[in-house]
């Protein structure tokens, strides 16, 4: 049942270099590489399989690694800030237009990410989680269908990402209201974070991030939120955990290859008293089984 089950999905954000993304990204493809055959060979060695948020560029120049490691169980999705898209035209944060805008820059991105993979994307999270109240009805009409777009509990406006009061568990999302749950036919798996501890002048919450914090840090959110959801008993429970494509996860003397090993090696047992069973699933999966799971 799915109610003993709790759901993990690690997700990278890959970005373009940084000489072509404003926003910031990895200093060379090469680095690139390494950054995301190093974090995707960690979690290998664990049973642990993650969703790749891809921008478009990055889909083209990687395209043999994201196949071979599609082949492994990695999910392939979309990543996308219109600021760092195509020849960096676009000035706002997705969050910043409104719906025939959103579309248009998405409708754009989704052609070209199939340039790589002969399909469109079906997984998506946005750049800076930035989001308003038409992005989920814009990321359907364009054919996404899942995603993990909100961070419960952030508060950026600069970024046009604000999810104060944010639903903090797996659903379908609202086609008007980002904030709340909805019948719209995408399943939104919001970040895992830990309200009480705040990042960025309080602007969000300590989320389970790979480039955040220690193993032991990462953790502690982990069983925060693991006995928050018994407490409450969710039905679909699920962690979401995030990294990027600029650091060193080859290199065992890197400090956020020390992380992320201190966490894909100790996360069993930190759940274990729970009760619950952890299961490794990309996105997609955890969209299928919630879809099964609902009368």
């Amino acid at each position: 049942m799915a109610k003993d089950e709790l759901f993990i999905t690690f997700t990278m954000d890959v970005e373009r270099i940084a000489e072509r993304s404003p926003t910031g990204g990895p200093v060379s493809w090469e680095q690139s590489e390494r950054a995301i055959r190093g974090f995707a060979d960690g979690l290998s060695r664990h049973d642990l399989v993650a969703t790749l948020f891809i921008t478009p560029e990055t889909a083209a120049v990687h395209t043999p690694l994201f196949i071979e490691l599609e082949q492994r169980g990695f999910e392939l999705g979309m990543h996308l800030h219109p600021q760092s898209f195509r020849d960096n035209s676009y000035r706002e944060h997705l969050g910043g237009y409104l719906y025939d805008q959103q579309v248009e820059i998405l409708s754009q991105a989704q052609d070209d990410w199939a340039q790589s993979f002969s399909r469109r994307s079906d997984s998506f999270r946005p750049g800076h989680f930035s989001a308003n109240d038409a992005t989920f009805r814009a990321l359907y009409d364009c054919g996404f269908r899942q995603g993990s777009v909100s961070p419960p509990d952030r508060e950026i406006p600069g970024l046009r990402s604000v999810w104060r009061g944010a639903d903090p568990d797996s659903h379908h999302a609202h086609p008007s209201f980002r904030l709340i749950a909805g019948d719209l036919d995408f399943y939104e798996v919001p970040m895992t974070v830990d309200p009480a501890r705040r990042m960025f002048d309080g602007g969000s919450a300590l989320e389970f991030r790979i480039e955040w914090a220690t193993a032991d840090e990462l953790l502690s959110v982990v069983a925060k939120r693991v006995d928050d959801l018994v407490e409450r008993d969710v039905a679909m429970k699920t962690l979401v955990s995030i990294t990027h494509n600029m650091f060193e996860f080859e290199d065992p003397e890197d400090e956020h290859r020390q992380s992320l090993d201190g966490v894909t090696e100790r996360i069993r047992e930190v759940v274990e008293p729970s009760g619950l069973r952890l299961v490794p699933a990309t996105l997609a999966q955890v969209h299928e089984r919630a879809d099964r799971n609902t009368p």
